[in-house]
């Protein structure tokens, strides 16, 4: 077969894979032919990279885009592009690799209900959902303040890229329409939370492939609910965040967009198999997903996989 040929078969099925409509595969041509590329593309560049910028940078394309709205996704993909450069310096988006502690903390944090995707649930619109249950046992691992180290922080930076970078492999939905966020914040915690994490890491998803599409929390404390509210309309409907008093509420809210089954560990009655998950998460991702499995054979032989209460 000659390169060519090759190359097209390889287009035509990440094509496929990702859904990508015919402005996003002119979009992703147009990017290829980009000069003066970030010097990580000589190293890393392949063609499901590009693919990615474009299915994020043209997620709000109207289905009959002008050829304004066209170059206006033009510019916003190649700013995209040109910052993973910066993505892989600072954050190894590229060439990071999983260690046996951060798999460890990986497995802890699903093992506990945090942000857990299970393949089988996901939204209306297609895009996979984090089911998460904001936990701070002590068989999570999340320290007190006073023991939030730099070492910690920059620990749950790369936690944090890594997995970013495998949701995007193991799940394209991801990537082509966001993710949706289902939190169940009866067990937050303000004393222990890194009040920080969030100022400190506001740059990360400019600059990696992956972006929330709707935020959806119930089970709010007052702080939560005045923090809502100071948000505004305005600032609620741009990052798609919706806050409900009860499982209930977050239930009638979105009927329409909530699949018919949710976990059991965040209100609901399925019960996932979070081994699954995870494994189902790995699945492109042979070096990790051998990983994964030596790291989960280790805690489960030690007693140390993490069993709270939701879980059950």
């Amino acid at each position: 077969m000659a390169q060519s040929e090759a190359v097209d078969d390889e287009l035509k099925g990440l094509f496929e894979k990702y859904g990508a409509s015919e402005e996003q595969q002119s979009l992703f041509f147009k990017m290829q032919k980009l000069t003066n590329m970030p010097e990580v593309f000589h190293t890393h560049a392949n063609h499901e990279q590009i693919l990615w910028a474009v299915l994020v940078g043209s997620a709000e394309l109207p289905e009959k885009p002008t050829a304004s709205d066209a170059s206006f996704c033009a510019r916003k993909i190649e700013e995209r592009l040109r910052n993973l450069e910066e993505a892989e310096k600072r954050f190894k988006w590229f060439s990071a690799q999983w260690t046996k502690p951060l798999m460890q903390q990986m497995i802890r944090n699903w093992f506990c209900g945090s942000l857990v995707i299970c393949p089988e649930l996901s939204a209306s619109s297609g895009s996979p959902i984090q089911f998460v249950r904001e936990y701070y046992g002590d068989d999570i691992g999340y320290p007190a303040p006073e023991e939030q180290t730099d070492e910690w922080k920059e620990f749950q930076r790369s936690l944090y890229v890594l997995m970013a970078r495998s949701t995007c492999l193991a799940y394209p939905m991801a990537t082509a329409k966001g993710i949706v966020s289902f939190s169940d914040m009866q067990d937050f915690d303000w004393a222990k939370y890194d009040m920080e994490s969030k100022s400190r890491n506001s740059d990360i998803t400019q600059l990696v492939p992956n972006r929330l599409s709707r935020m959806i929390a119930f089970h709010p404390d007052d702080k939560m609910i005045k923090l809502y509210q100071d948000m505004g309309a305005r600032a609620r409907k741009k990052w798609g965040f919706e806050q409900y008093a009860t499982f209930a509420d977050a239930v009638a809210g979105e009927k329409d967009f909530l699949p018919e089954k949710l976990p059991s560990f965040v209100g609901g009655t399925y019960e996932v198999d979070v081994l699954q998950c995870l494994k189902y998460l790995f699945r492109r991702e042979p070096e990790a997903l051998a990983l994964m499995e030596e790291t989960y054979a280790e805690m489960e032989a030690a007693k140390e996989i993490p069993k709270p209460k939701h879980m059950r």
